[in-house]
């Protein structure tokens, strides 16, 4: 397990409970972020796959630099003009499913005006098909780092953590069969110990390989 550093924010927010494991896979976005305001574009786009931690980074990342971080549900006509009156602003879950002309009027007035401007997706931005041709043609143009799939040694260390969270007691070994049965990614980490945590709770009983087994099949 020499890949992973696991790294405590002591900023005052609710995240704060939690650790950051660092590693292969998200240690660009993760160093990128502490080079602000120091970038060569004001507007990027944070992607990659659900459960990757977009969320809990930049929720750190805005409380620590006062960037304001809303959602796309949150762009709407109502809220326009509070959104472009920010100098610093963090667009959470970005899809093609959005008022492409609003999305296009605050792209155009963050460029323009040289304001921070970050997105986060699951994809790259270039990817996103609008159906307002100059806003596709604009986001080909943004910034883009990625938070790739998780390491075995990322997965071990998130299970491993995740588990003491829950004062679940699995033995190393048992913890290495369920890297060996699960799918590769966060989404199916984070839900499958939501299941283990919910089941223990319930049975009070010891997590044996049968149980884990039988989580995995349903999910």
């Amino acid at each position: 397990m020499n890949e992973q550093q696991v790294f405590n924010f002591t900023q005052e927010n609710f995240f704060l409970e939690d650790d950051f494991c660092v590693s292969k896979s998200n240690e660009e976005v993760y160093h990128f972020l502490n080079t602000w305001p120091n970038w060569d574009e004001n507007i990027v786009n944070i992607f990659g796959p659900e459960k990757s931690g977009k969320t809990f980074l930049l929720s750190i990342f805005a409380k620590k630099n006062s960037f304001v971080k809303i959602s796309k549900k949150e762009i709407n006509k109502s809220n326009i003009d509070n959104v472009l009156k920010q100098k610093k602003i963090i667009i959470e879950d970005i899809t093609n499913e959005i008022d492409n002309e609003l999305l296009f009027l605050i792209y155009n007035h963050f460029k323009s005006n040289g304001n921070f401007l970050i997105f986060s997706s699951l994809h790259d931005t270039a990817k996103l098909h609008f159906a307002l041709n100059d806003l596709s043609s604009r986001f080909k143009s943004i910034f883009n780092i990625e938070i790739h799939n998780p390491s075995d040694n990322l997965l071990y260390s998130i299970l491993l953590k995740s588990f003491s969270d829950r004062q679940i007691a699995l033995e190393p070994k048992m913890i290495d069969f369920i890297l060996s049965k699960i799918e590769r990614s966060y989404l199916a980490i984070n839900t499958f110990v939501k299941l283990i945590d919910r089941k223990n709770l319930v049975d009070k009983k010891k997590i044996t390989k049968r149980v884990i087994n039988s989580i995995l099949e349903k999910n």
